[in-house]
């Protein structure tokens, strides 16, 4: 086995347990310490060991529990250690979902498909598992990239097609994971305070199982090939949220070394009095007071499911708002997220972590399916939306946006107007946060490529940059959002290379790609993806106060 950069007992910990696996499968390994080739490879983890199939030239080991069920006394305990198994576990299947809400949350798109789990997938009480794709001849100092889903704090998979870390990882230079974790009622429901006693550890569950799979990362990864000291964490929408929140949560600190957010600014957590009113809405529908709390431990998830649509039914996420609390959302808590990441200014815990930080040029093309008129606006109904929204800042916010994008059709102005309102605005004020708390760069992107699905009506929506990301534009749930073709593909290739690029050295760089500059709030230069990539401010620089004021006072009014 190549030698670690740290020393220690981790460091020990982690060359027993290499060494395990390599033992178990010596009579095929190959030289350096790779795993064995073999259709089914076998790994020597701390709890026991793992069987999982080879596709191509990618180890895949499927469904790997990082912690026990959920059920029980477990329902809302912080999660709890693996109880180690004797023999071989198979892992080659994926573990239950998160327990989850049956409807997508955006009310179906043309691009859900592609997050289906396979179907044989269902939401259940097994789930706090990740999964684990590596080249068959890595080492252990492959980088490792760590994939939080989407879908907000409520939904989503670690399990999704458009997740598959295959292609990322036949490249044969690092080790993807993806994970999945309490969503909603059964992750982000407080009641430290309204209950206390046995219930006082059961604030920010889902992030207690984010770090759970990180420390398991830790101590198992190298006997997978990958380096755990060179982790990055990267996700999109709600997963983007996440990696956010890890960056402010205490114990994380050291289990990750870059940070990637995809669409999913955050730069607020729910206040104490805000997680207060959610727990007591969440025992009042399941018809328990402080007198039987115990009752909490002997729910099914079903039951809490159904309580959990009636808190989101009276309290539902702001799209005017994103990024701001509502509903179920992480809760201030002291020790473990003890402040706002980036207000006033960037957390401590964050100081040092590369971070790259972007949105697609019409994210809000894709929550507004059911608004036939704005993909047919034109010239009066761009004014008159505009005027809705920006009132008498309409003039100065449809001078800049048609200035800077003079070719384009109203309807896609106007996307990019409000894109750049709910996403771009929060995105900028981390990027500008970070970038001027020194320690470590950071890079900004937008993603202007436009999908050809839908007729083109879509332009370049929320969630399209991940099959680029996982090089998984070919794949069947590529095609579904990207429409394939040899374009879509070469765009892939240098998407996916600047991901792992970063997650190598900390600096993105790509075969196709102009020189990234690292971001600074001086002139906002950032990585613009497209079929010619290119390198321009972030966004219209003369809107971004106003778009800043008016969204923070909307939240403030919120």
């Amino acid at each position: 086995m190549a030698k670690l950069s740290s020393g220690g007992p981790d460091m020990a910990r982690r060359t027993l347990l290499a060494a395990g696996a390599a033992t178990l499968t010596a009579a095929c390994t190959t030289t350096g310490g790779a795993i064995a080739s073999s259709s089914s490879p076998e790994v020597a983890t701390a709890k026991g060991i793992l069987r999982g199939e080879r596709l191509g030239g990618v180890h895949r080991f499927l469904g790997i529990p990082y912690a026990q069920s959920i059920s029980g006394r477990n329902r809302f305990a912080p999660p709890q250690p693996v109880i180690a198994w004797s023999g071989v576990r198979d892992a080659t299947r994926y573990a239950d979902n998160s327990p989850q809400q049956a409807a997508d949350p955006t009310g179906g798109s043309p691009v859900t498909p592609a997050f289906d789990p396979p179907a044989y997938v269902e939401p259940g009480d097994d789930c706090l598992a990740l999964n684990v794709w590596a080249p068959e001849n890595a080492d252990d100092t492959l980088p490792v990239m760590v994939w939080l889903h989407g879908g907000g704090w409520t939904s989503g998979s670690g399990s999704c097609a458009i997740y598959d870390g295959q292609n990322l990882a036949s490249r044969g230079d690092v080790v993807v994971v993806t994970i999945n974790h309490r969503l909603g009622a059964s992750g982000l429901t407080d009641f430290s305070r309204v209950l206390g006693g046995a219930f006082a550890d059961s604030a920010n569950l889902s992030i207690r199982d984010m770090v759970a799979a990180l420390e398991w990362v830790r101590d198992n990864i190298s006997a997978f090939g990958g380096n755990p000291d060179l982790v990055t964490i990267f996700g999109e929408s709600g997963g983007g949220w996440k990696v956010n929140t890890l960056l402010g949560t205490l114990p994380a600190q050291g289990l990750f070394h870059r940070a990637i957010v995809q669409s999913g600014p955050l730069t607020r957590f729910a206040s104490h009095e805000q997680a207060d009113e959610v727990a007591r809405k969440v025992l009042d529908a399941l018809g328990i007071t402080a007198a039987n709390a115990e009752k909490l431990n002997e729910i099914s998830f079903e039951q809490l499911l159904e309580a959990e649509a009636a808190v989101m039914g009276n309290s539902p996420m702001s799209m005017g708002t994103p990024g701001f609390p509502s509903g179920f959302w992480p809760v201030l808590e002291d020790g473990f997220l003890p402040r706002h990441v980036f207000e006033p200014d960037a957390a401590a815990t964050s100081i040092g972590v590369p971070l790259m930080v972007g949105h697609n040029a019409t994210e809000m093309s894709l929550f507004m399916l059911q608004d036939d008129a704005a993909y047919s606006l034109d010239a009066a109904g761009l004014e008159q939306r505009v005027a809705g929204l920006f009132e008498q800042d309409s003039d100065l916010v449809l001078a800049t946006y048609r200035t800077e994008y003079a070719d384009e059709t109203p309807s896609k102005v106007w996307f990019r107007i409000l894109s750049d309102y709910m996403m771009g605005t929060i995105s900028t004020e981390i990027l500008d946060t970070y970038s001027q708390a020194g320690g470590a760069d950071t890079y900004g992107y937008r993603f202007e490529w436009e999908t050809p699905i839908e007729g083109g009506k879509l332009f370049s929506p929320h969630t399209i940059e991940i099959p680029f990301v996982f090089d998984n534009v070919s794949t069947p749930a590529g095609v579904v959002m990207t429409g394939g073709g040899s374009e879509a593909a070469l765009l892939g290739k240098s998407v996916s290379e600047a991901w792992v690029a970063f997650a190598k050295s900390g600096t993105p760089a790509a075969p196709g790609l102009p020189q990234w500059p690292a971001y600074s709030s001086a002139d906002r230069r950032a990585m613009h993806f497209d079929a010619v990539n290119t390198v321009s401010s972030y966004m219209p620089e003369a809107t971004i106060p106003l778009f800043h004021d008016k969204l923070w006072q909307a939240a403030d009014a919120a």
